[in-house]
């Protein structure tokens, strides 16, 4: 009875809501259209771009506020980020948000940076979904309820987050470089805060801070995706149009970084197993001109294979890797150079070596062909983000943050445009010693120093205003998210050498094609001792070939604005391709080139070693690669020459050593082969065509090696618990597994399914996992299950993880298992399975949005002869399903007296 009455009262508020709504709704105002983006605005001051694509199933609603830790005072560090997981909690009018998230499926989530805030919905597209969406945000927008009991538990998940940040060496190393390069301006500090204002902010300091920045005045909102227009701007206006402007004027930031006077010096000293080096130099804003030319230097200098610093330091083995990036942000930005150093290398002579070459930066003389192939890189990955909605609308964030939309297309125009002498000039003002940071102070005479650049809001409105964009592209056709759409548009058929593909027939937005090829390959005798050399071998099948250089393949793909990725696991060659329509033919042939002719030249096979090597080395003591690589080998007892071995890291490490290049060549030459592959191609390809592309790739690259599928060995597991010590780690992992036999056809896959969503994996963080560990104990930063059910044998398992503090260990693992241990016992409720249901389904129809899902769809069918419409019967299945039925499926196959689990970090360390 308490329950319907609370129903009921809810109910009535929702009636009251929608009647104040009703009362105040108005039209947005169209302001313009650039490049397909509708940009709109209320008389409260929110801004409303709407992107629609009828090609999607999806559609993505994304708020984004106009603060970060930019905006945060004294005693505020952290303060955004924090607002950000509070915000996830509950409003007063609609209640938890959290659970109806859960109860929507699809895939949610809010990030905060610099200049930013940021909460998107991506859920299958349809009216009720985008009405309850806008209205959602429009709650949160003024009714977060932000009580002081839901902090109490948040701040220690928040803090948790904090320290699994503080063991990345590479990001612990960026921060405190940012922090010493920016003597004034909030961008030296880092988003996630100060651990100590996280612990001791108050719920009452954090309402201050919601109130003043989280109003439609300081807010954008996007839709994006397939979605009714009309009913957008309808619902927009009618619940975020009630909102009124707020009477406050919000101050602008106005600090100032002053020009750096000299080279500065960090030395950092702390626990961890890899070495790094690091170089910021100050830039100027996204909106300035020099921008563009500067994010062409970095990859001019840091590309592979052709990069001036990418050829002197990576090629000559000096370092392991290296990176550069420069952030979009509203104030003056950085160039940030990271570096990855061998562990047998002097750091301190090798930051020397590094310092040498970047003073190089400002007197090497750039080419025409360096400026060529740096735009082709970036408008490849500007072509890319733009033709994936969904993504495009999450990426504005970025760009909103950096004070307005239109500066995106101003950034690629400008790309477009230019020149060698743009990038020599900008290499001359910017890359100087005294504007670096890397460690102490050099006092020097007579610098020309480097002055922070400054746009004005009203600059800014001038930059961008009467920006109208180029010609809008032709919108792709409608697909109807469905397996019977997708049998409706698909063809398969074998080439001459037994290869199965499968074609889907979809316009993807500016002529995408997406393409995955899987090629099982020998058998288990030929494979012994050799898939280590197998996965280095599917990472330099780009260095070379007997007609095309390395740096002739990588410049050629940019320039096509395409991608081929290989990967080679168990006994499978995989290979992801994406292009587009006109030059899908070209891209095939350069990848029939590397399948037949590629020469594997011995430097590239070291510094490909250096560089996994490096990173494993990393990762020697990291509670995460630990955990998961012990549980692995505690529950599975394979021979180690065996492909299913799972070896430890050092062991890893001592075995990349010993490849030698004669053993990479008899493996492509006598193991890689295409005809017993699958493969399925996404796009709006003519299918004859297309057939005769894959057979001239394809047909005539046979294995000499007999094909038999591996299968592994059940090993049934046992009960034990046991601790990996990580010295001066912050963070800590748990995790747990259940071996036993299962298919993906057995009778009782469908109730094990579900069972698996209610306790650990379903919904947006309300299985029963999660709710206990994180929303009710704020114990683990993230915990859940997962389940691994194959197609082909029955060796099958669940495990259950959580990440923690290392003091929480006791708590966590008591935690975890009692909720197991309740649902053993008493079993889930009919109303657990009906809200997990909807979620479960509703998830299910995002993913059947993705072309990723629908190639795997296909290839699974092509590889192992599953029914396309086995999709739809699970989900016939697990509809019909009764509670009664899941419960003795969970009994059936789980058990604590079973359970191997496995605790890694520091358990020495005390509260």
């Amino acid at each position: 009875m308490r329950k319907l009455l609370l129903s009921g009262i809810l109910y009535c508020s929702f009636v009251s809501l929608s009647s104040v709504y009703a009362q105040k709704s108005e039209i947005p105002k169209y302001i313009t259209n650039v490049e397909g983006v509708k940009e709109y605005s209320l008389n409260n001051g929110l801004k409303v771009l709407l992107i629609p694509d009828a090609s999607q199933s999806n559609m993505v609603v994304n708020i984004v506020y106009s603060v970060g830790s930019r905006n945060e005072g004294y005693g505020e560090k952290g303060m955004a980020h924090l607002l950000e997981h509070m915000l996830f909690k509950s409003t007063k009018n609609l209640g938890d948000i959290k659970k109806m998230l859960s109860d929507k499926g699809g895939a949610a989530n809010g990030t905060t940076w610099l200049d930013r805030t940021n909460y998107y919905e991506v859920f299958p597209s349809n009216d009720e979904n985008l009405k309850w969406s806008i209205e959602m945000e429009a709650d949160r927008m003024i009714n977060a309820t932000i009580l002081q009991t839901d902090l109490d538990k948040e701040f220690s998940v928040v803090r948790n987050e904090f320290e699994i940040g503080e063991n990345n060496p590479d990001g612990v190393l960026q921060e405190r470089i940012l922090s010493t390069a920016y003597l004034w301006h909030n961008y030296g500090n880092s988003t996630i805060g100060s651990k100590e204002d996280i612990e001791r902010v108050k719920a009452n300091r954090l309402r201050v801070f919601y109130e003043k920045y989280y109003q439609p005045d300081n807010a954008t909102l996007i839709i994006a995706g397939k979605f009714d227009e009309q009913k957008a701007l309808q619902y927009v206006g009618q619940y975020l149009g009630a909102i009124p402007r707020p009477k406050r004027v919000l101050d602008k930031t106005y600090t100032l970084e002053p020009a750096q006077d000299g080279e500065k010096f960090v030395e950092l000293n702390r626990a961890g197993d890899s070495k790094n080096v690091g170089a910021l130099y100050h830039t100027v804003p996204y909106a300035d001109k020099d921008f563009a030319a500067i994010d062409a230097l970095g990859e001019i200098l840091t590309s592979d294979p052709s990069g001036y610093l990418y050829k002197t330091l990576v090629e000559t083995q000096k370092v392991s890797s290296l990176y550069a990036w420069q952030p979009n942000v509203r104030d003056a930005s950085f160039m940030y150079f990271g570096v990855a150093v061998p562990n047998d290398k002097d750091i301190k002579a090798t930051r020397d070596i590094v310092r040498t070459e970047l003073d190089k930066i400002p007197t090497t003389l750039y080419t025409d062909q360096d400026v060529s192939r740096a735009k082709a890189k970036i408008i490849k990955q500007i072509e890319g983000v733009k033709n994936n909605t969904i993504s495009f609308a999450i990426n504005l964030t970025e760009i909103i943050g950096a004070g307005d939309f239109r500066l995106g297309y101003l950034y690629r125009d400008a790309v477009e445009k230019l020149t060698k002498e743009d990038i020599q000039r900008v290499a001359e003002k910017y890359f100087r010693s005294n504007n670096r940071t890397v460690g102490i102070f050099i006092p020097s005479k007579e610098e020309q120093r480097v002055k922070s650049v400054e746009y004005t809001d009203e600059q800014l409105v001038t930059l961008t205003k009467d920006y109208k964009g180029k010609a809008l592209e032709k919108e792709a056709a409608a697909f109807e998210a469905s397996i019977k759409n997708l049998k409706q548009n698909f063809v398969e058929g074998k080439l001459s050498n037994g290869a199965k593909y499968g074609l889907i027939k979809k316009e993807i937005k500016g002529g995408k094609v997406q393409a995955n090829f899987k090629f099982p390959v020998s058998n288990e005798k030929d494979l012994a001792g050799k898939t280590d050399t197998g996965g280095i071998l599917a990472q330099l099948l780009k260095t070379g070939t007997k007609t095309r250089t390395k740096e002739q393949i990588q410049d050629r793909l940019d320039q096509l604005k395409s991608s081929i990725y290989f990967n080679f696991s168990g006994q499978v060659l995989s290979i992801n391709i994406s292009t587009y329509k006109e030059s899908f033919k070209e891209v095939m042939e350069i990848l029939n080139d590397l399948l037949v002719n590629s020469t594997f030249p011995q430097n590239e096979l070291t510094k490909t070693i250096t560089d996994y090597n490096t990173y494993l080395e990393s990762n020697l003591n990291d509670p995460q690669t630990v955990a998961f690589t012990e549980l692995s080998r505690e529950t599975t007892k394979y021979d180690k020459a065996s492909i299913f071995y799972t070896p430890t890291i050092q062991e890893q490490i001592d075995a990349f050593k010993k490849i030698k290049q004669t053993e990479i060549v008899d493996f492509y030459a006598t193991i890689l082969g295409g005809n017993n592959g699958v493969g399925s191609v996404v796009g709006d390809l003519e299918a004859k065509s297309t057939v005769e592309i894959l057979e001239n790739t394809f047909g005539k690259w046979n294995s000499k090696s007999k094909y038999e599928l591996a299968k592994p060995t059940y090993f049934e597991t046992k009960i034990l618990d046991k601790d990996f010590i990580t010295p001066d780690k912050e963070n800590a992992v748990a995790l747990g597994r259940i071996s036993f036999k299962m298919t993906k056809s057995s009778a009782d896959y469908p109730a094990f399914v579900m069972a698996n969503e209610i306790l650990g994996s379903g919904g947006f963080l309300s299985a029963r996992i999660p709710m206990r560990l994180r929303e009710k104990e704020g114990i683990s930063y993230g915990a859940g299950s997962f389940i691994d059910v194959p197609i082909t044998n029955d060796v099958a398992s669940w495990s259950y993880y959580a990440f923690l503090n290392p003091t929480k260990k006791n708590a966590v693992e008591t935690a975890a298992k009692e909720e197991i241990a309740k649902a053993l016992k008493d079993g889930f409720t009919a109303e657990e399975l009906k809200s997990n249901l909807v979620s479960w389904q509703n998830e299910r129809k995002t993913r059947l949005g993705s072309d990723d899902t629908l190639m795997s769809l296909v290839n699974t069918y092509l590889q192992y002869g599953v029914p396309l419409e086995d999709y739809d019967d699970l989900e016939n299945k697990v509809k019909a399903l009764k509670v009664e039925e899941v419960n003795a499926v969970l009994k059936k196959y789980l058990s604590l007296d079973k359970m191997t689990s496995v605790y890694a970090g520091d358990f020495t360390k005390k509260l």
